[in-house]
């Protein structure tokens, strides 16, 4: 049986030392979401993202989605 390739959507990225978010992916609080698959989606601070990926092992992040207007 082939295999396909899996695709992500164009707005989810794979956490990767070499392509961590920038300050410019961020929300206007500084944060960014990371995904791990037993744990799924978790808000965190930019500066948190080398500890998810390293130590945590979060492998996908995206941005934060646009606050509704109240």
């Amino acid at each position: 049986m082939m295999k396909l390739k899996f695709t992500l959507p164009e707005n989810i990225f794979i956490l990767d030392k070499d392509s961590l978010p920038k300050e410019s992916d961020t929300d206007p609080y500084g944060n960014i979401m990371v995904y791990q698959k037993d744990r799924g989606w978790y808000v965190i601070s930019l500066k948190s993202t080398y500890t998810f990926y390293e130590d945590l092992k979060y492998t996908h992040w995206t941005f934060t989605p646009e606050l509704p207007d109240a």
